[in-house]
């Protein structure tokens, strides 16, 4: 492909473009010899944030590229622990490595991934990069590499700006609280530099604009000792050619300042908001570590709907944790029907011996089914709008997850039965929940059924 349109293509069909050409072309001409087999294999397994913010900025590097027996240096990446934990996939991944490569061979392990090195002590001539690591590279090697923290899109058609990365929350149930991913804001000034430079050369990109981090409200507290979110939303609202700001990940009900809630009420430009509720139960809450109680979440809800009646609400719930109790459902069923949020994603927890839960007794996979379908069923005995969305995931196998069956597919399936089929662990249970009891016995609760 000729220089001039490769430079012309979006973010995505740079990466589509480049991955779908011959890998090892002429690469015994190449002044570095480096072996990329897994940035090919996990590239697009990858979160959205290091696929356009890391990833695709390494592009340039992909002309080196030489089979792992003839190769001085494997460049090591694997989306680690982004759903479930893959630990020890990505530690004999790099044994496996360490072992086939060329004698002096140097690993560089980049990203997530980076987070195997106390596992492997025992390896020689390895290097990890957790962070910038696109920018690393390319001094490494002579290349113009660098993240970018502000990028568009071209095939969703918006701006996606990164402010901030990591999280200094340790929630019960997240990879965070193992996974010691850098925490680093980048300075206001850097991001008015950014939007001024799109605002000259292309305006047209700033229409839309995605504001996206794993916790966007704890922004600004390294480099300014507090948070300065609201000042963010300050300045994308102050671009005329901003129309609309989305914030689909990110926002910690707990951690919303009055700063910031005023400053998403303030401006007209907010479509759609991620709020994660989590929980329902105030006991719930506190057992996984969120910042927030049930009370708090209403009162964060109301100023928004009351500030942008039309605002889109998408919110994500946890069923099946540990110690999880029906009254937590009936709790959480509440806590929607009072907050209102227009589409709800239900997770079901997805163990890990490294979550600070871990350790309390795990409930059953059909008592977890029996709660996701008690509380869908509670929701409609609300008698909610059927405009809501509701979608759950189920952790069928372990370490994968996939979308089971949205609410109204359940109605449908459901609707001559008198019964609600958990179909992999053949447990049937009765959809009428006063035939349903529960009772503690060592440390976890079973199900009593009456006949």
């Amino acid at each position: 492909m000729k220089k001039d349109r490769y430079e012309e293509l979006g973010i995505w069909e740079k990466m589509k473009t480049i991955c779908a050409e011959p890998i090892y072309k002429n690469y015994q001409e190449n002044k570095f010899k480096i072996n990329m087999t897994s940035f090919y294999t996990n590239l697009f397994a990858e979160c959205e944030r290091e696929l356009m913010v890391s990833y695709a900025q390494m592009l340039p590097l992909l002309k080196y590229a030489t089979p792992l027996k003839e190769a001085d240096y494997l460049i090591y990446m694997h989306p680690y622990a982004r759903v479930e934990d893959r630990s020890k996939y990505v530690i004999g991944e790099i044994r496996y490595y360490a072992q086939e490569r060329k004698e002096g061979a140097e690993i560089i392990v980049i990203g997530k991934a980076c987070n195997a090195a106390p596992y492997l002590k025992d390896l020689e001539n390895i290097t990890y990069y957790p962070s910038h690591f696109a920018e690393k590279l390319g001094k490494r090697f002579g290349l113009d590499m660098k993240e970018q923290y502000v990028l568009y899109d071209n095939e969703k058609r918006h701006l996606n700006i990164w402010p901030v990365d990591g999280c200094l929350n340790k929630c019960g149930f997240c990879r965070r609280t193992y996974m010691n991913i850098p925490f680093e804001s980048q300075s206001l000034i850097f991001l008015k530099e950014k939007l001024d430079w799109f605002k000259e050369n292309h305006p047209d990109q700033m229409k839309h604009v995605c504001l996206r981090a794993e916790n966007l409200t704890e922004y600004g507290l390294d480099i300014y000792g507090k948070q300065e979110l609201h000042k963010v939303i300050n300045l994308l609202d102050s671009y005329s050619e901003v129309e609309t700001i989305n914030i689909l990940i990110g926002l910690s009900i707990g951690e919303m300042t009055e700063e910031i809630i005023d400053a998403l009420c303030r401006t007209d430009k907010i479509k759609e908001l991620a709020l994660n509720l989590e929980a329902g139960s105030n006991r719930m809450l506190k057992f996984v570590n969120k910042p927030h109680t049930r009370e708090y979440a209403i009162y964060v809800y109301q100023r928004l709907r009351e500030a942008h009646p039309n605002l889109w609400i998408d919110t994500t719930l946890m069923i099946g944790l540990p110690t999880e109790e029906l009254q937590d459902i009936i709790e959480l069923a509440d806590l929607v029907e009072k907050t209102g949020p227009n589409r709800i994603l239900c997770n079901y927890y997805g163990y890990s011996p490294q979550h600070p839960i871990a350790s309390f007794p795990q409930i059953s996979d059909s008592l977890r089914e029996y709660h996701l379908k008690f509380f869908l069923k509670l929701l409609e005995d609300k008698k909610r709008d059927r405009d809501l969305t509701v979608s759950s995931h189920a952790i069928l196998k372990k370490g994968t997850r996939t979308t089971v069956r949205t609410l109204a597919e359940i109605d449908e399936e459901q609707k001559y039965s008198h019964f609600l089929v958990c179909p992999w662990q053949n447990v049937i249970y009765p959809k009428n929940v006063e035939s349903l009891n529960t009772e503690k016995a060592d440390g976890k609760t079973k199900i009593m059924i009456k006949k």
